[in-house]
C-alpha cells in the first residue's frame, strides 16, 4: 500500500501485474449476493472474516495512528491478496513468506502436478514438474486438500467436483440426558461441545471422531459401562503428553474421539441422531439440492444468466447439502441393516 503511492517504486512492474478487482472473495459480497448463501454456515465464517480484517486494522492504527492514511477497504483487498497469493518458503535455514512473481498466476489442480521450493544453492525459487507436461499446456500448481469453503472464503473461486469438501455440525450432550452430569464429568472441559467438519469419506479421520463422540453423547446404557470406555481409554494413550490444562491422570484429555461400537441400540440412536442434525441442516435452506442443479443446468457459459458469484454460490451450497443428502442416505441404509433380524428372529 505504501508503495503504490509512490511516484516511482522498485516494485512498480509486480505491483502493476497484481489483481485490481477483490469482489469475487466473500467478504467483499454486496447483500442481496449473499442472499444466495441463505441457510448456509458459510455466512458466519464470511462474518467472522469481516470482523477479524477489521479487528486488525483497528489494533495496528491504535499503534501505528499514520496507518490509518490507508482505507480499510483498500487493507481488506490487500489481505485478501495476501493471502491468495504468498508462499511460504525457508532461506538460509530461516522460515519467511513471500510474493514470487508469474509463480503465484499458477492455477489449482489435483493431484498435484508440479512441486515448488526455495533452494539457497541456486537462490531462488524453483517450480519442477512432476508429470510430462505438453508444450502449450496450462501448467498449474496445487494449493492443497482444502475443502471449498476455504477455497471460496481465501482464494474467492470454487474447486470443482471437490473431495474435500466438509460442513460443519455441532454436536453436543443433551441437557436432558440422564446421564449428563456423568458424562459431563468425565469429558475435558473444553469438549462438551464439538464442531465436526463432517465429509463423505467415513475413511477421514474426522468422520471417526465425529462417529466416536456420538456414541458417547447418545450412550444410555449402564454407567459403569462409560466408565470402563474411559478406563479402556485412558490405558490407550497413558505415558502421552497433551497441552490441554484438563488432562486427566495419565497426560491426556478425555475426548472421546476413538470410542469403538458399544451395542446395536447405541449405534442405532447415533445414526438417527446424524440423520436429524442433517435434515436439520437441509430445512435451513430456500432451496433444496434439485433446486440447485436444476438452477445450474439451466446455466450456459459463457452466455450465463447467473453471475460468477451467483454461480460460486451455487456450486458452493450444492457441495453442502450433497454432504447432507449422503449422510442422510447413508444413515438410512445403516438404519435399515440394524433393524434386520437373523434366522433365531433376534435383532
Amino acid at each position: 500500500m505504501q508503495d503504490r503511492r509512490k511516484d516511482v517504486s522498485y516494485f512498480d512492474t509486480y505491483i502493476d501485474i497484481l489483481p485490481k478487482a477483490f469482489d469475487n472473495f466473500p467478504i467483499f459480497y454486496t447483500m442481496d449476493e449473499r442472499q444466495w448463501l441463505e441457510g448456509s454456515p458459510f455466512q458466519n465464517q464470511i462474518s467472522e472474516k469481516i470482523k477479524d480484517i477489521q479487528a486488525d486494522y483497528n489494533m495496528i492504527c491504535g499503534e501505528v495512528p499514520e496507518f490509518s492514511q490507508f482505507p480499510l477497504k483498500e487493507y481488506s483487498e490487500i489481505r485478501m491478496m495476501v493471502c491468495s497469493r504468498i508462499f511460504g518458503i525457508e532461506i538460509e535455514g530461516v522460515k519467511t513468506d513471500g510474493f514470487v512473481a508469474y509463480a503465484d498466476m499458477l492455477n489449482h489442480k489435483r493431484p498435484r502436478q508440479t512441486a515448488w521450493t526455495y533452494t539457497d544453492d541456486r537462490e531462488g525459487f524453483i517450480i519442477e514438474a512432476l508429470e510430462d507436461i505438453k508444450r502449450g499446456e496450462q501448467v498449474f500448481d496445487s494449493y492443497g486438500k482444502k475443502c471449498n469453503t476455504r477455497f471460496l472464503l481465501n482464494y474467492g473461486f470454487i474447486n470443482l467436483d471437490n473431495d474435500a469438501n466438509e460442513f460443519p455440525l455441532n454436536i453436543t450432550i443433551d441437557d436432558e440426558d440422564k446421564l449428563f452430569d456423568q458424562k459431563e464429568k468425565m469429558l475435558a472441559k473444553s469438549y462438551i461441545k464439538r464442531t465436526f467438519r463432517v465429509q463423505v469419506n467415513f475413511e477421514e479421520p474426522i468422520m471417526h471422531k465425529f462417529i466416536s463422540f456420538l456414541r458417547f453423547c447418545e450412550f444410555d446404557e449402564a454407567p459403569a459401562l462409560l466408565y470402563e470406555i474411559k478406563s479402556q481409554y485412558e490405558q490407550k494413550y497413558k505415558g502421552r503428553q497433551d497441552d490441554s490444562d484438563d488432562m486427566d491422570g495419565n497426560g491426556r484429555s478425555f475426548q472421546a474421539d476413538d470410542i469403538p461400537c458399544i451395542s446395536r441400540r447405541n449405534e442405532r440412536r447415533v445414526f438417527e441422531k446424524i440423520k436429524l442434525h442433517c435434515e436439520y441442516a437441509l430445512q435451513q435452506y430456500p432451496h433444496t439440492l434439485e433446486d440447485d442443479y436444476a438452477i445450474l443446468a439451466g446455466d450456459n457459459p459463457p452466455h450465463s444468466k447467473l453471475s460468477f458469484n451467483q454461480r460460486n454460490m451455487v456450486l458452493f451450497r450444492s457441495g453442502e447439502k450433497e454432504i447432507l443428502v449422503f449422510l442422510v442416505t447413508f444413515s438410512d441404509y445403516v438404519l435399515k441393516l440394524l433393524s434386520m433380524k437373523f434366522k433365531d428372529g433376534k435383532k
